[in-house]
């Protein structure tokens, strides 16, 4: 997800066709002629002066970063690029369409996680892991050792499925990470006498508590997040799907329905009692402004949401705190915007030049001026730069950093069909939500559906 600069549309319009066309791919790929990478002696920065880049991003902190700061690694490279950016809406089915094409127009483009999935499996994407273990491609001083453990096993799959993530090809380099936390109005809390809340029931007391209050002459909901049958809405939901140490599929079968994940939905419904009605079909766009509109005591959401809140109405008055704990303790699931290189690109030499660049230390530490949060590497994020850009926004930087070193992980089966597999458990999430279906009935079904799709 974005960080709160354009609306969302919903991913999955984009995503369902995938599996569809994975069997065209094969047809319109042209890599028999995508030229071997070239032979160097050792890395320099100018190996590879005098090509040219396209690049295709979505609109993003990440991608305003890298136009600000393109002249400076077009002059350290001898490269050209052409950078184009999109609405997420508009990329995804752009960039869908280019890979499916196999033309290799755009050399390298943003990912993430479930794109990662897919375009592995239809053999869209580079594996980069060749290319990080090359000295004669990778710059000695870039330090693959200083991302995130958790973020880098997030990027790697062996492309078969259900297999488990941190395994096999390396598909994609982290530049943006969001974990999930617990938002809270101080403001509000201080008021009411009431404790930040540590766990998931004291979490539903405390919405339930505030819910119906008026607060500068608004009537307040105890709680908002997302409801939207997409399965977008799983990142939110991971944070009481880990607290009850459920797992998705075991053993090439659906666990939607077991005991853990079944307890995790009815504590979510309950919670999500105490949101607007409208929350059933909110995307992080509306529940994040909903929030800023000062209408919710609660929100759970991603993390680097920060900089949106404190340059709104409710600046100063948000806390930041671990997600709540359950059963098997607090969880997180994470999503990692990062740079991945077009499998059918012909300048692969150059397009890993600037992933290289647009990952490094230097870049990742002047892009958070413009708002890129939160770093994927550790040294930046300890670093001197994002304390003095979070100064003011209480317990944050800390809290990020815990989330992402405690207790972040992606937490699904990763599959080439996952948008598939996602938006048939969030429809029956959805259903129990708004009492259609106990949450029992619900996660029975979402089980059948995933199964479904698994057989076929």
């Amino acid at each position: 997800m974005p960080t709160g600069r354009i609306a969302l549309s919903r991913r999955h319009a984009v995503a369902a066709g995938v599996a569809a066309m994975t069997a065209l791919a094969a047809g319109c790929s042209s890599s028999s002629e995508i030229p071997p990478p070239q032979t160097v002696d050792a890395f320099d920065w100018s190996n590879f002066s005098g090509e040219s880049l396209s690049l295709l991003m979505s609109e993003h902190p990440v991608s305003i970063a890298v136009a600000e700061h393109l002249e400076e690694f077009e002059e350290l490279t001898g490269i050209t690029v052409s950078l184009e950016t999109l609405s997420e809406t508009d990329y995804m089915v752009k960039l869908l369409t280019e890979l499916q094409s196999g033309a290799g127009s755009y050399d390298a483009f943003m990912s993430s996680q479930p794109m990662n999935f897919q375009y592995a499996g239809a053999g869209w994407i580079e594996d980069l892991l060749p290319w990080v273990e090359d000295p004669t491609k990778t710059s000695p001083d870039w330090d693959f050792e200083d991302f995130y453990p958790a973020l880098i096993e997030s990027l790697r799959w062996d492309q078969t499925e259900y297999a488990g993530a941190g395994q096999g090809g390396l598909w994609a380099i982290p530049a943006n990470e969001e974990g999930y936390a617990l938002f809270y109005r101080q403001d509000i809390l201080e008021e009411a006498g009431i404790a930040v809340p540590e766990t998931i029931e004291e979490l539903i007391e405390a919405a339930g508590q505030l819910h119906g209050t008026v607060v500068d002459g608004t009537e307040i909901n105890g709680f908002v997040s997302r409801g939207d049958k997409t399965y977008p809405t799983l990142n939110p939901f991971s944070t009481f799907f880990l607290a009850h140490g459920a797992t998705d599929i075991v053993d090439g079968r659906a666990a939607v329905n077991s005991p853990e994940s079944v307890a995790a939905v009815e504590q979510w419904v309950q919670l999500m009692q105490y949101a607007p009605i409208s929350a059933s079909t909110y995307t992080w766009y509306e529940a994040q402004q909903d929030f800023i509109a000062g209408n919710a005591a609660f929100y759970i959401d991603a993390d680097h949401m920060a900089p949106d809140f404190e340059k709104s109405p409710i600046a100063g008055k948000v806390g930041y705190a671990l997600p709540p704990r359950g059963p098997a303790g607090r969880g997180s699931s994470m999503w990692v915007w990062s740079l991945g290189m077009n499998g059918a690109s012909r300048h692969k030499d150059a397009a890993w030049q600037f992933i290289q660049w647009a990952t490094s230390k230097e870049f990742l530490t002047a892009a958070i001026a413009g708002g890129n949060m939160n770093p994927t590497r550790i040294s930046v994020a300890e670093g001197p730069e994002m304390a003095e850009a979070t100064a003011e926004w209480g317990d944050y930087n800390e809290v990020w950093q815990e989330i992402l070193a405690e207790y972040a992980s992606w937490a699904y089966t990763p599959a080439s069909r996952f948008p598939e597999i996602g938006d048939a458990w969030t429809i029956r999430i959805q259903s129990a939500v708004l009492g259609q279906q106990s949450p029992q009935e619900a996660m029975d079904e979402a089980a059948e559906k995933i199964d479904a799709i698994i057989e076929e």
